[in-house]
This record gives C-alpha cells, structure tokens and sequence, in this order.
C-alpha cells in the first residue's frame, strides 16, 4: 500500500478519536475501533515525538483534528516513505478496523436534483463502502447504492 493511502487511513481513523466523538464509536465495533485509534496515536506519537517539527504537527493534530488533518497527514505520509515497518504497522491498523467496523465515505456534487440518495442501506455490520457522486441536474432519482445489508 502506498504511503498516502495509509496515511488517509490514519487520519480517518484517528480524526474521531481525537475529537473524541464517542457517537461516532458506538457498540462492540466502537469500542474496539477506539482501542486500535489509541493504539494508533501511541505508535505514531511514539516515532515522531522526537522529531520537533513531528511534534508540532502532532500537537496541532491532537489540539484540531479537523483545523490540521491535511499537514498531519503530509507529515505522517513522509515519515512512513521512509519507515518501512512503521507503515505496515500503520496500514494493519487502518486494514483491521475496516474489516470489522463498518466505514463509510460518501461525497457528492450535486448541482440541481429532484432526488438522489448516495446510498440507502438498512444494515451495514463490516466492511468499506466508499460512493462519489457528481450529478448535474437529474430531474428523477439516481441512486448511487441501494443494498439491503452489508457484511
């Protein structure tokens, strides 16, 4: 995987647990995504904190998780191009909670519509589902995504 791939996975991993959004960490999946997020930190702040601009970064991060989520991600993307180890350790993180914790991304354009959904789904235990819409007018339904139970 490469390193901006594991990177993003860090900081959407990260973000919430940071902010300390506990809605956004419900249940069993929830608890256990919040222990691998702290886990997380830990390692990441355990090899950059020696690094004074590292740390920097990772005090703004930590401080405004959405304010520095960009430079902390360019900074955790730098330091595992050249940290082997420290990028699979990052990137079986990132891969173990998205196996067993539902995520999902959904980003739209839209610019008019009557109607669009972007996903309609009544279960979703496990898994990745990522949906992008860019919609230019659609006078009448398009969906992106409809699925009865995921995982």
């Amino acid at each position: 995987m490469d390193p901006a791939t594991i990177a993003a996975g860090a900081v959407a991993l990260l973000t919430p647990y940071l902010k300390k959004a506990g809605e956004e960490f419900v249940g069993a999946a929830g608890e256990y995504a919040q222990e691998k997020a702290k886990g997380l930190w830990q390692k990441i702040r355990a090899k950059l904190d020696g690094d004074p601009p590292a740390k920097v970064v990772l005090d703004k991060f930590e401080n405004n998780p959405d304010a520095h989520a960009a430079e902390f991600t360019a900074k955790v993307e730098e330091k595992i191009a050249a940290d082997a180890p420290l990028a699979d350790q990052i990137a079986t993180d990132v891969g173990d909670v998205r196996r067993k914790v539902p995520y999902i991304r959904i980003a739209q354009k839209i610019t008019e519509a009557q109607d669009a959904v972007g996903v309609k789904a009544a279960r979703m235990k496990a898994g990745t589902l990522d949906v992008t819409q860019e919609i230019g007018v659609v006078k009448g339904t398009a969906v992106g995504a409809d699925i009865g139970e995921i995982g």
